[in-house]
This record gives structure tokens, C-alpha cells and sequence, in this order.
């Protein structure tokens, strides 16, 4: 592995090899994706494994200031960003890898619409920063596109519940259909 952070417990290999066996499924061969919310870059690798074409690597970065004070071990936003750029340096030379230093909502205003095959999602999990995640995306993602994201958890009491509330609000509203809901505490939906 190019990318290693065993100091965050979210992002051991362990784990990231489950997140991925949930949801390579739903990852287009070939298509163009998005990782928003890229922090250290530990899963970045594994999304490359599923061959996109064009891979989006989005997060702000060293725009939420020098470092992350949540973050456990090394926690500069621009040591972060370096490591990316290092480790990633010969697939964003080919045009494969396009980091961007953006906010979520930033990224996806400069996209045409119906321009990702898939987009994962492991941003801020703040319930309304969710909601207009889901929005874009909605509008983002190619007819029949997937809308992936991390930390889906169901329980009220839980530091990211507002990642499910937010998907589950979608649901309800007729505007997506689960397609993974929750193993590895990850859910796919597709455009309803």
C-alpha cells in the first residue's frame, strides 16, 4: 500500500478492505468516479482498484487550516495533501487521478450533469452537508450512477448518524433506492 495511516482506527487496511468488499460491487469498470472527503488517503488505493477512468481525489484540506485537531497521529491538512500527491504522482501525470482542494459543493459545480459513474461520499457526515451532498450528487451522477458513502449508521447516539438520517430522508422521499444498506457501514443508492 502506497498510502498507510494506521493511526486513524477508521482507516486500517482491515477496514478498508471491508468497506471496499461491500461496495466494489457498485463500482463501474472503467467509469469516472469521485472520493469527496479524502482526508489522509488511505482508501483512495482502493477505489483505484476498481480501474475508474477518472478518478476525483476531493477534500479541502489545508482550507480547514493547518491541521485536523480531531484527527488522531499526524494531523497536518498539508502533510496530508503531499503524501497524496506523492503517492498518486505517476496516475495524476496520466490524467487517471484529479485531486482537488475543494469543499464538496465547490467540486461538484464545476462537473457537467450526469458526468460520474459513481461518487463516494465520506465528507463532514453533518446531517444538512449530507443532504446537499445527496443533491448534487442526484444531479451528478449518470443515469443509473451509484451514490456510495462511508460511516451509514443507524444509531441515534452514534457521532455520524447524520449521514443515515440523511439517506434515509432521501428514501423516503422517493428520490433514491437503497442499494447496500449498511454493511460495513456503507450504503449505496442509485437515482429513484
Amino acid at each position: 500500500m502506497r498510502i498507510l495511516t494506521e493511526d486513524e482506527p477508521s482507516a486500517t487496511q482491515m477496514k478498508c478492505a471491508r468497506r471496499m468488499r461491500a461496495i466494489a460491487p457498485f463500482l463501474a469498470k472503467g467509469g469516472v468516479g469521485a472520493e469527496v472527503g479524502v482526508f489522509k488517503g488511505t482508501f483512495a488505493e482502493h477505489l483505484l482498484g476498481s480501474a475508474p477512468s477518472k478518478l476525483y481525489l476531493v477534500d479541502p484540506w489545508y482550507r480547514l487550516g493547518p491541521e485536523w485537531r480531531w484527527a488522531k497521529g499526524e494531523r497536518s491538512t498539508l502533510a496530508a495533501f503531499r503524501r497524496i500527491l506523492d503517492a498518486f504522482a505517476p496516475e495524476i501525470a496520466s490524467g487517471i487521478v484529479e485531486p482537488r482542494v475543494s469543499f464538496s459543493g465547490e467540486f461538484f459545480a464545476t462537473l457537467p450533469d450526469h458526468h460520474l459513474d459513481w461518487v463516494y461520499i465520506d465528507a463532514s457526515h453533518k446531517y444538512e452537508t449530507t443532504k446537499a451532498e445527496l443533491d448534487w450528487c442526484l444531479r451528478k451522477v449518470k443515469p443509473g450512477g451509484r451514490i456510495i458513502g462511508d460511516d451509514y449508521i443507524a444509531d441515534p447516539a452514534a457521532l455520524h448518524h447524520g449521514v443515515w438520517r440523511a439517506v434515509q430522508d432521501f428514501v423516503k422521499a422517493g428520490r433514491i433506492r437503497l442499494l447496500l444498506d449498511g454493511e460495513a457501514r456503507q450504503f449505496c443508492a442509485e437515482p429513484a
